[in-house]
């Protein structure tokens, strides 16, 4: 395996212009429209990064307050499901070494200090050990994994049809150079549609994120969309001081 560093040095001794850490762009996939934000966690100073609410746990936030109080912020979109009730996530979340809430359900998406991803189902009811990752986000379901569409949301113990009809989705994956989507559906979709859209972008694995009145959009400055309500948790990409 090649490191992100080597494949970073590299690529800058080539004298050729630096990309984009971070772009937007439109496509249609599987049927769906989407908006997708796409970052290169092949650079060192490119890192996912997880803002907590405020007082966590038992507290929401704006999703604007989360994110202009994030230093470096490039990009962000809502994380997890939560219970409306309590404000705590259906999964676990893992940030800078500590355990900032557990709940044993869905798929993680997680990611090494050094930018490798990974995206795996939890095992139900059954802690996991998260020490090797810098950052872990579970929600789901699974949509894709190694290459294949794989969703089998009943599994990961989705129940409530207000998640498991169609909606318009939200959603995170990675292509297999390294490079994160984060991606806003346009097009109302089941959770099959949305992981042949997934793939179709380009995911080698993807899993789903919360949508509804969750759903929240930030690149490079500007609110794509804003969520109805107040968030306990976000995915944002940051540049690194």
């Amino acid at each position: 395996m090649v490191s992100a560093s080597l494949i970073f040095a590299s690529f800058a001794l080539t004298g050729q212009p630096e990309a984009p850490a971070v772009r937007l762009f439109n496509q249609k996939a599987g049927g769906g429209s989407f908006q997708v934000i796409i970052a290169d966690l092949t650079r060192p100073d490119i890192k996912a990064h997880i803002v907590m609410a405020q007082g966590f746990p038992g507290t929401d936030e704006p999703f604007t307050g989360m994110v202009k109080r994030t230093p470096g912020i490039l990009a962000a979109i809502n994380g997890a499901y939560f219970d409306k009730q309590t404000k705590k996530p259906i999964g676990d979340i893992w940030a800078k070494g500590a355990l900032l809430s557990r709940g044993l359900m869905g798929t993680a998406f997680c990611v090494t200090p050094n930018g490798v991803m990974d995206i795996s189902r939890v095992v139900r009811h059954k802690g996991q050990d998260w020490t090797k990752y810098e950052t872990v986000l579970a929600c789901g379901p699974a949509l894709v994994l190694d290459g294949q569409v794989d969703c089998d949301w009943r599994s990961e113990g989705f129940r409530d049809p207000h998640v498991t009809g169609s909606t318009k989705r939200m959603g995170l994956g990675y292509r297999q150079d390294g490079k994160l989507l984060i991606v806003r559906g346009q097009t109302s979709q089941t959770f099959e549609e949305f992981a042949e859209s997934m793939k179709q972008l380009g995911c080698w694995e993807a899993m789903n994120l919360d949508a509804g009145a969750s759903r929240g959009f930030y690149h490079q400055g500007s609110f794509l969309e804003k969520p109805g309500r107040r968030l306990t948790n976000i995915l944002a990409i940051v540049k690194a001081g």
